[in-house]
């Protein structure tokens, strides 16, 4: 049955722990080894037992059985993360010495579309993605555990752009700001701002338009450790927890939709056979009707997959009405409601915001909900956003006071 309402007195969401408490734990590889030792003592005693009268098989052509090793879970945070995982995705890097550094953090344009495909969000371990008004959004690329040769369009900044680079500890890219939101931006960063051309970091292809400017990640890297002022070190990111095991607690969740305006929609699909969400995004065809069509990255050809999608419903509010262009995000130091989708799954919890540390996310009872190790989408919606859900098919609507 369909349902229609409110976040703020949803129902809570129908518990699973029963069917994940019947699921077998993960073998360890000792216990692996140990069943390994058991056949071959086995096989060994039955040889020795037989009549020596009697050929028996020799090794060569009879194979021990080949025993498959159960995947190990991977299980990292919120602190103790070892020096080759990224804190930020659960997942080991094939070079540490690529966490040696802040995250590098890229304003992406949404809008107009002539910018689309965007370049190098496949290679961002999170994309944060919010209203900027008049029905728009923005995205905001953070670049950790690995580089992208190409990041962008590169648009302006927000004011929740200097919370989210505060939290990770980042330096950003962007096309400037309306002086409002530059000035402040600038007072809270400082140096950590690059702005305008400065290749090959940033650099405008062909003549400069809206959709004309990209970021080389590794080299905004180089670009920012290259100033006198620079803090460029590994940065203490804790906070974050993953674990590759599914949690109880989840509902149906295998499609979610983020509607941001008039024919301005996100959606995502799970896929069980690589345990990603699928996106998709909208697209007008010449009579200006919408249909989804797959995102894929100009990089590398290839639709966006994301580990994690979460929707945080936060404090919008709207600094200079009767206009809808200029918003403040209450993240820092607030919290609130969040949807954490995973695994095909959807969880009911809370988010945390603090100035200096990664988003939190904990179920109705204060415990972590574990993202699983991979990338993850950020989603920000106002507190008054409505939902429909009907049979795991999920669709939240932006509204702002």
């Amino acid at each position: 049955m369909k349902r229609s309402l409110f976040y703020m007195v949803t129902p809570m969401l129908v518990l699973t722990s029963l069917l994940a408490a019947c699921q077998p734990a993960p073998a360890t590889p000792t216990e692996i080894a140990g069943v390994e030792e058991t056949v071959q003592a086995y096989i060994d005693a039955t040889l020795t037992a037989q009549p020596t009268a009697t050929p028996l098989p020799t090794a060569s052509n009879t194979p021990l059985p080949t025993l498959t090793p159960t995947p190990s879970r991977v299980q990292y945070g919120p602190t103790n993360f070892p020096a080759d995982v990224d804190p930020l995705t659960g997942l080991k890097v094939s070079d540490p010495t690529i966490l040696d550094r802040r995250p590098v953090m890229v304003k992406v344009s949404n809008f107009p579309r002539e910018g689309r495909p965007h370049a190098g969000l496949s290679y961002a371990d999170i994309v944060f993605d919010y209203y900027t008004g008049e029905g728009a959004n923005r995205f905001l690329a953070l670049f950790y555990g690995q580089d992208s040769v190409q990041a962008g369009p590169i648009r302006s900044g927000r004011l929740i752009d200097r919370w989210l680079v505060g939290m990770y500890k980042g330096i950003i890219g962007m096309e400037f700001a309306d002086p409002r939101v530059y000035d402040k931006i600038i007072t809270q960063l400082g140096g950590r701002v690059i702005s305008g051309d400065h290749c090959p970091a940033i650099c405008s292809v062909g003549p400069l338009t809206e959709t004309s400017r990209f970021a080389d990640t590794a080299e905004m890297s180089k670009y920012y450790g290259g100033k006198t002022s620079a803090t460029n070190g590994k940065q203490s990111l804790d906070g974050m927890t993953f674990d590759s095991e599914v949690p109880a607690g989840g509902a149906d969740g295998h499609e979610v939709t983020m509607r941001f305006g008039k024919n301005n929609e996100a959606q995502w699909k799970y896929d069980a056979t690589s345990g990603k969400y699928l996106r998709f995004i909208d697209s007008l065809d010449s009579n200006n009707q919408m249909t989804m069509i797959p995102l894929v990255d100009r990089v590398n050809g290839k639709q966006l997959t994301f580990s994690n999608v979460i929707i945080v419903f936060a404090e919008i509010e709207v600094l200079n009405p009767p206009n809808d262009t200029l918003h403040e995000i209450h993240i820092a130091g607030a919290k609130g409601r969040a949807l954490i989708f995973r695994d095909g799954q959807v969880y009911d919890g809370t988010w945390k915001g603090v100035y200096d540390i990664p988003l939190t996310f904990y179920d109705n009872n204060g415990v972590a909900i574990p993202l699983q190790p991979g990338n993850t989408w950020i989603h920000f919606a106002g507190v008054t956003s409505r939902y429909e859900e009907a049979a795991g098919v999920w669709k939240i609507t932006n509204f702002t006071p």
